[in-house]
């Protein structure tokens, strides 16, 4: 073989290898936006949780999160949703590996979660509360009481800012239980494994219309958690996007800042127990939230 021909070969070679790596970057770089084009269902990990996304008796996914997420998708040209039901922890590393498309969950922005996915501006914004058994016989309020009763237990829900929320007040990791649904919180409730279920507050809300008992109730009053400056700080929910995609998540913050301002969000989120004061500030965007260290 001759130098000439030598060099013809890795010259061939090199250039298939640009080429592959050229088409690798194009798939990679591909939007979701293009789902429009190609009329592919978009893929939304859901928790089944009430009142975000879950499966209705008829068997379709519904909810509030499910809802809002059709509304702001149809100008999109985006109308078929598939809704893989996934345990919550899962939903944040699903989205990372690209087992699905977005996260149709209740979901709050943090910090870590930033560094793994990308967001949509804010939804909702949440605070904190408690289910406890009737009479409230611990006089549990906050999670400072809790951290404060070494005999309390803590639930709350595996993969969520709960966990985080329950040790940067104080309360010893003996003291917690994560569980992988709501629901099996409860029952542990009920069964005296646990003293209060710590969950968001339009959760606890649905969580008790949802299984009415009257054994046990909300804990009322309930003290949030105090921001830098000791205001009472809230959480905000959004939808879990691909980080990657900057086109799609601009073109959804549109789509849900059109939403809001014809006041067909609050329409939406009303049917699910949501009131105005559960919409978060306009001019707070999830960049501000993610550059937040938690």
């Amino acid at each position: 073989m001759t130098l000439t021909t030598s060099l013809s070969l890795a010259g061939r070679v090199s250039f298939a290898l640009l080429l592959s790596a050229a088409f690798s970057l194009s798939a990679s770089a591909q939007s979701l936006l293009d789902k429009a084009k190609s009329q592919e269902p978009l893929v939304a990990g859901i928790a089944n949780e009430q009142p975000y996304g879950y499966i209705g008796p008829d068997g379709k996914a519904t909810g509030a999160n499910i809802e809002v997420l059709r509304a702001v998708l149809k100008p999109l040209g985006i109308t078929k949703i598939d809704t893989p039901i996934v345990d919550f922890g899962a939903l944040v590393p699903g989205l990372a590996a690209k087992r699905f498309d977005v996260i149709g969950a209740g979901l709050f922005i943090n910090h870590s979660r930033c560094q793994v996915i990308g967001f949509s501006n804010p939804v909702t914004r949440s605070g904190g509360a408690f289910i406890v058994k009737k009479g409230n016989p611990l006089n549990l309020h906050s999670l400072k009481d809790v951290a404060a009763n070494k005999r309390a237990r803590l639930g709350t829900q595996n993969g969520t800012n709960q966990i985080q929320e329950a040790k940067d007040s104080g309360i010893d990791a003996g003291s917690g239980v994560v569980f992988d649904k709501d629901t099996e919180a409860l029952a542990a409730l009920k069964a005296n494994r646990i003293d209060a279920v710590y969950f968001p507050d339009a959760e606890i809300i649905s969580l008790l219309k949802k299984e009415p008992d009257p054994s046990v109730e909300r804990a009322l009053p309930f003290q949030q958690i105090p921001d830098a400056q000791g205001n009472p700080s809230y959480n905000y929910h959004a939808f879990g996007l691909p980080r990657n995609d900057p086109e799609f998540i601009s073109a959804f913050n549109v789509q849900l800042a059109k939403l809001r301002a014809s006041g067909d969000l609050l329409k939406i989120l009303q049917k699910y127990g949501y009131t105005a004061n559960e919409l978060p500030p306009e001019n707070i965007q999830a960049s501000q939230i993610c550059a937040t260290h938690s």
